[in-house]
């Protein structure tokens, strides 16, 4: 686990505190700070002894100092977190267990969450638009593949070259999951992993949003262009057709969903079936949380994912 940081010493002890807390016992902790002039060396320190290794000095920017930690790193299962952002309990012990039950899994992301500036946890997304496939971000719908709740095994980092692409200033992210989805898919998870802490003093993420929309577009454009032109227009038709598809998935009417489904590519959700304690690729959801038949909650029952 990569952990980036630039003066922000006031988050940074939440934010390696949500990690080292967990008492995950294959931890591999790495802490990149870019030449802090506040206390987050101190902070750092403080954590010294979960950490697996860490530098403090300056650098080109953040995606230097992530390429700077990955290549220190040796852990199977990979992934990031900002020093403002947050991991939830338990997730680590939730990833691990999801890669181990599922061997074609190469790259899963969390229930999108995100925290408040005082660190309370919240989610404003919902399920049916938290499923990307690589059909949907090629026609320009990548918002919220979160990063914060975004994890993949080595060797799909190692299939999509081992580097981040300096490129990009503020959109590497997006770089990345765009070499991903052209060797795995991204599977979402109902588990909640990581999240996005909205800070009110200014953010990176917000002050340079129009530059991050503009290099996260050019980056769906160099996509598109590794396809046939025949494909390339289905990409543009699948965008039209996105809004009032997208609309009939997310009110839950079977068959639509299913050509909604089929049409994007979306892979199946990984569940946990709390009648049978183990993960799934199907189990009982529930459906309308305030609705009670016979004293019980209404819920969806298993479905078999090759017949739904």
């Amino acid at each position: 686990m990569i952990v980036v940081n630039k003066d922000l010493g006031s988050y940074l002890e939440e934010a390696l505190d949500s990690i080292v807390s967990q008492n995950y016992p294959n931890l591999e902790l790495i802490v990149v700070d870019g030449g802090s002039t506040d206390n987050s060396v101190d902070v750092i320190r403080s954590y010294e002894k979960a950490i697996h290794w860490w530098v403090s000095e300056s650098d080109p920017g953040q995606y230097h100092a992530l390429q700077k930690g990955f290549e220190q790193s040796s852990g199977e299962i990979m992934g990031w977190l900002n020093s403002d952002d947050k991991l939830m309990p338990r997730s680590l012990f939730q990833i691990a267990h999801v890669f181990g039950t599922f061997s074609e899994v190469d790259w899963i992301q969390g229930h999108p969450m995100e925290y408040t500036p005082e660190g309370g946890p919240l989610t404003r997304i919902s399920i049916p638009w938290a499923r990307w496939s690589k059909y949907r971000y090629l026609t320009y719908d990548f918002q919220f593949i979160q990063q914060e709740s975004t994890f993949w095994r080595r060797t799909l980092w190692e299939k999509a070259g081992g580097t981040l692409d300096f490129e990009y200033r503020v959109a590497g992210d997006m770089e990345l999951w765009a070499r991903f989805f052209r060797h795995a898919k991204l599977y979402t998870c109902l588990l909640a992993l990581g999240g996005f802490r909205h800070r009110s003093e200014e953010q990176t993420s917000k002050k340079h949003r129009d530059r991050y929309m503009d290099e996260a577009t050019r980056i769906i454009q160099r996509e598109r262009a590794r396809y046939p032109l025949w494909r390339r227009i289905s990409f543009s038709c699948m965008r039209f057709f996105y809004f009032p598809l997208g609309v009939l998935f997310f009110y839950d009417i079977p068959i639509l969903k299913k050509f909604y489904r089929n049409l994007y590519r979306l892979p199946h959700l990984i569940s946990y079936d709390l009648d049978h304690h183990k993960y799934s690729f199907y189990g009982r959801r529930v459906i309308h949380p305030p609705l009670f038949w016979k004293g019980k909650q209404v819920r969806r029952k298993p479905v078999d994912p090759d017949k739904s």
